[in-house]
């Protein structure tokens, strides 16, 4: 690979000894990696059972998270119907350190600053459970809606899809969060096996860039965090201008935080592509058992003294047309008695009444179902407001996919059953109809029902006799 010659002069000089170990790891292959989505595969004998329908040793562990293995090129487990189906995220390993370092508990309010295209956020979700709050943000658009598919495909019912400024997150949620992940937009030093073209884009004065930006970006993230509160901070870059150099400025402007780890992942030092990761702590004390309900009342909430900067090249008002969550709270009587319907014919009473007793708010005609823990979204751009229930349309309730990816088997009433080798999951993936054996015809009442592969929902069907009409979304097929 032929490196740009000042990123080369850099690193001799900071590597010293080891220049010739980090450049001949150029030569190896790139590593790759899943991580098991513990929200929905939960069992040891299960993940050793799908690790050995993709065909990868259970031997090949990533040892730095949970549940995660390492796989050959020749494998392609992103073709898999358990892919579509959110039973695991591939994943850089060594990218998967950040998360694993902030390790948010169940309860506690989490942000993902910069989250697209969705790593880090879907591994947080699965240490929060269902119980808390994953707001996970992305500045740009195209990128955020990527991010949101993703919180979709793995079925999380907690989170909140945003698409703004650090700036702005910082001024609607002062002292809010027990847990912030900042894997801030880098040089991408780390990225240079995997993308060509950020060897071409790499440059002194981008280093630069970056590391400004970084620093902006960080001074927002403080203003969000409570006292006791934790940041983890992350790049998939080598420079020490956008790592320790944004440590050692932050820890001067910040005196009320410590510096309680920070550690380098090498590419010829461990099984990855290398990252930076970095551990904050704010001095103070939360209550753990209200972790995620206290309010800051000291100078943390006072935006004016934090110095706060836009990490765009303007500040945009919050409160323009373009901001605005048009939201009605509330459902019409006529909308409640179409979603009762729907949910009594099929879905499990518990996860009915979690649905009907909750804060649902509309979009247009879309409905969300808020997350439990109370958030203020009001005159923020959001992308996923909490779990996508469904549309009202004419006279009839239609049941979201975020819906279907989120349910387990035994939340549902009506189903029908595949398994991963039929030739007819294959076809479902790519929208076709399912017919139905003469005994799951017999099961299978008429109207809408949960297409599970291998006991896992893989979306939603329309039962008519022995067809079950397809209702995979169009702009999610043919990718197996």
């Amino acid at each position: 690979m032929n490196l740009p010659i000042e990123f080369e002069k850099k690193m001799k000089a900071f590597l010293g000894d080891e220049w010739d170990d980090f450049l001949y790891s150029y030569d190896n292959n790139r590593f790759q990696a899943l991580r098991f989505n513990t929200l929905k595969v939960q069992s040891p004998e299960e993940i050793m059972r799908i690790l050995k329908v993709l065909g990868i040793s259970s031997d090949k562990r990533v040892s730095w998270a949970n549940e995660a293995y390492y796989f050959d090129e020749k494998v392609r487990p992103g073709k898999h119907p358990y892919h579509e189906m959110g039973l695991y995220y591939i994943q850089e390993p060594s990218a998967m350190s950040a998360a694993a370092l902030l390790a948010p508990k169940p309860g506690m309010r989490v942000l993902d600053l910069c989250a697209a295209p969705g790593g880090k956020s879907t591994q947080l979700a699965t240490y929060l459970g269902d119980n808390g709050l994953l707001v996970s943000n992305e500045i740009n658009t195209q990128r955020s809606r990527i991010l949101s598919q993703n919180i979709e495909r793995m079925g999380i019912k907690n989170a909140i899809v945003t698409n703004e400024d650090s700036f702005v997150l910082a001024s609607h949620f002062p002292g809010f969060f027990n847990a912030i992940q900042v894997d801030a937009p880098c040089s991408g030093e780390g990225m240079f096996r995997k993308l060509p073209e950020a060897v071409e884009q790499w440059s002194m004065e981008n280093v630069a860039i970056c590391a400004a930006r970084q620093k902006e970006i960080l001074d927002n993230a403080a203003v969000m965090l409570k006292p006791g509160g934790v940041i983890v901070y992350s790049t998939c870059t080598f420079s020490k201008e956008e790592n320790e150099d944004v440590m050692e400025y932050f820890l001067e402007r910040h005196p009320d935080f410590t510096l309680e780890e920070m550690e380098r992942f090498w590419p010829h030092k461990v099984d990855g592509e290398g990252h930076f990761v970095a551990k904050l702590v704010r001095r103070g004390s939360v209550n753990e058992l209200d972790a995620g309900y206290d309010v800051c009342e000291d100078s943390c909430n006072k935006v004016e003294d934090t110095g706060l900067k836009a990490d765009r090249k303007t500040k945009k008002n919050k409160n323009s047309k373009n901001r605005k969550n048009e939201t009605k709270p509330a459902l019409t009587k006529e909308n409640m008695k179409l979603l009762s319907e729907f949910l009594d014919e099929t879905i499990s009473e518990n996860m009915a009444a979690w649905i009907k007793n909750s804060r649902l708010v509309m979009f247009g005609e879309q409905l969300y179902r808020l997350p439990d823990m109370e958030v203020d979204i009001k005159g923020l751009k959001v992308q996923r407001a909490g779990l996508h229930i469904g549309e009202f349309k004419k006279q009839r309730f239609e049941p979201s996919h975020s819906l279907a990816l989120a349910l387990k088997l035994s939340e549902a009433k009506n189903v029908v059953k595949l398994t991963w080798d039929d030739p007819q999951t294959t076809g479902f993936f790519n929208g076709q109809s399912v017919m139905l054996s003469g005994e799951q015809a017999a099961e299978c009442k008429k109207g809408w029902a949960l297409v599970c592969v291998d006991g896992y929902p893989a979306g939603w069907g329309k039962v008519n006799g022995t067809q079950v009409k397809n209702h995979y979304p169009k702009g999610l097929r043919n990718k197996i």
